[in-house]
């Protein structure tokens, strides 16, 4: 036994033993956990789509259009008030998501920041209210200004309100 645990086989064994359990362990907490991760993703998802378009309370999903590369989803306020956009772009550390809410005259009345692993205190200026209600009634996204230090996650924000305002385009052609 002595020869087992003081050569070179048997630590290997054990740790091999106890990675396998570990491995199994951890599968088994994320099987558990994933509906539920999920459960919380779609009510955070509702609750921002009514922070965006405050007046609307219910959002039916918009389906039989293509949406543009980078846009996600699509939903249309129940009560006309506009559509929310679920659009994700490259920003400095993978993708930026945001929620972008355009009334039917295609200007832009709500943006939120989803999703991100940007940088704090950089990247993350970029879900500063301020800033993004700059871009409030604008309909026309590319004169979003950059944040210094900032540029790819501004750049990312540039394009997810075009992918945005182009999808709110396609469904207002099909209509």
């Amino acid at each position: 036994m002595e020869k087992f645990r003081d050569g070179l086989l048997g630590p290997t064994v054990i740790l091999f033993s106890i990675a396998l359990v570990i491995t199994f362990a951890l599968a088994y907490v994320n099987q558990m956990t994933a509906p539920i991760i999920a459960e919380g993703m779609v009510a955070a998802a509702d609750e921002i789509r009514a922070q965006v378009i405050p007046s609307a309370q219910t959002f039916t999903e918009v389906t039989g259009v293509q949406l543009p590369a980078g846009v996600i989803e699509a939903y249309r306020a129940d009560n006309g008030a506009g559509f929310v956009f679920r659009s994700a772009a490259k920003g400095y550390d993978g993708d930026v998501v945001f929620m972008v809410g355009i009334n039917g005259d295609g200007e832009i009345i709500g943006i939120e920041l989803f999703q991100h692993n940007e940088t704090p205190g950089l990247g993350t200026k970029v879900a500063d209210t301020n800033f993004l209600r700059g871009w409030y009634g604008s309909a026309d996204p590319t004169k979003v200004d950059g944040i210094t230090g900032a540029t790819r996650t501004s750049d990312a924000l540039r394009k997810a309100l075009l992918q945005a305002k182009a999808a709110f385009e396609l469904i207002k052609e099909a209509e």
